[in-house]
């Protein structure tokens, strides 16, 4: 349960600095403001973090504990970037 804990507070960390730094990232402006991205950012990587410790145990459940810590930890990661970039390309359109 503590890693679990810790793994939450990183994905929160995580959604935040991602949302903050997008617009440096994605070098253009926010098209939905701070706020959107903040929520964005959050929002994703705690969703796409609890697919991954929860599904990832059961489709493998042969995997170790270290392995599925960092896959939650690199997937919403991903995920985040995948969707600021979304929001970016589709409010261009």
């Amino acid at each position: 349960m503590g890693s679990f804990i810790i793994l939450f507070v990183i994905w929160i960390v995580m959604g935040l600095g991602l949302g903050y730094y997008a617009a440096s990232i994605f070098k253009g402006d926010r098209p939905y403001g701070l706020g959107g991205d903040l929520v964005a950012g959050v929002l994703t990587a705690i969703v796409v973090g609890l697919l991954d410790w929860f599904i990832i145990p059961l489709v493998l459940p042969n995997m170790g504990q270290m392995v599925l810590f960092v896959a939650a930890i690199l997937e919403p990661l991903l995920g985040v970037l995948v969707v600021l970039w979304l929001m970016r390309y589709l409010k261009r359109r």
